[in-house]
């Protein structure tokens, strides 16, 4: 049995004379919950886009325990499914909250096949999941941005994948729904057989499911190890290149500007 779902060896992105990413080297086990962490610009995305299939690069990739370029079979594209950052949408774009989730089984359909009894029953069961099955009927593009974020949540659950990336999922929202959608992520890792990946620039805001951190900048790996060290003012001082301390009180995380 493989017991890495994801490597990377020496992973280089170049685009004109700018280095995006600089020699990366990842490996994931399945099931793992890890954080890539950074300011704007480190190449988190860059990282995410090579992974999902988006990217063009240097080096070595294996997914599945099989070498992989960037251009990919649609087998191994099913199972890696990708939550973007929020965006907007046009509150006029015909399409209900519900038919947006049930787009995530049209992959492993095909083109010319309806979703079914099935996937419209397990597209329900996800909204109940994420909370936002009261709005199944509602057009995406009248939903606040949270809830917009929990229907592509459910969507990417929908698709079936065993990695799930997500790209700044919280950014943008109001801080309880920050929280909330973080709490919704750690039921996903409790409740489904699922390796993620979550990139954020915040660090103040984390699941608590969460224990490995992967911090970039630069286009390169500055850290990977346990999220309590990661968080340490001392490692957030070096990767964010500005006085940080860090402390605790009633169990929450709290940070010092020096």
């Amino acid at each position: 049995m493989n017991k890495t779902i994801l490597q990377l060896n020496d992973i280089t992105v170049r685009k004109a004379k700018n280095l995006l990413l600089d020699r990366i080297s990842l490996s994931v086990s399945p099931n793992e919950f890890v954080g890539i962490i950074g300011p704007n610009g480190a190449g988190k995305t860059t990282l995410l886009n090579v992974i999902a299939g988006f990217e063009r690069f240097e080096g070595a990739l294996s997914l599945f325990g099989q070498r992989e370029t960037w251009m990919r079979s649609r087998e191994t594209r099913l199972r890696v499914a990708y939550v973007p950052q929020l965006f907007q949408i046009d509150p006029a774009f015909p399409i209900f909250a519900l038919e947006a989730v049930m787009t995530g089984a049209i992959g492993r359909l095909g083109l010319f096949r309806s979703p079914g009894r099935r996937e419209r029953e397990k597209a329900m069961r996800l909204m109940e999941m994420m909370r936002v099955a009261h709005l199944s009927h509602r057009p995406l593009g009248q939903l606040s941005g949270g809830e917009r974020q929990k229907v592509s949540l459910a969507r990417a659950i929908l698709q079936e994948p065993d990695i799930l990336l997500m790209d700044e999922p919280t950014a943008n929202l109001d801080v309880a729904v920050q929280k909330e959608v973080l709490n919704l992520i750690n039921e996903i890792h409790k409740r489904e057989p699922l390796t993620l990946l979550f990139v954020t620039h915040d660090f103040n805001m984390l699941p608590a499911a969460m224990r490995r951190a992967v911090l970039m900048n630069h286009g390169k790996i500055v850290f990977d190890g346990d999220i309590a060290t990661a968080l340490s003012g001392e490692m957030l001082s070096r990767l964010f290149q500005y006085p940080l301390e860090t402390f605790e009180r009633n169990g929450r995380r709290f940070v010092s500007y020096g």
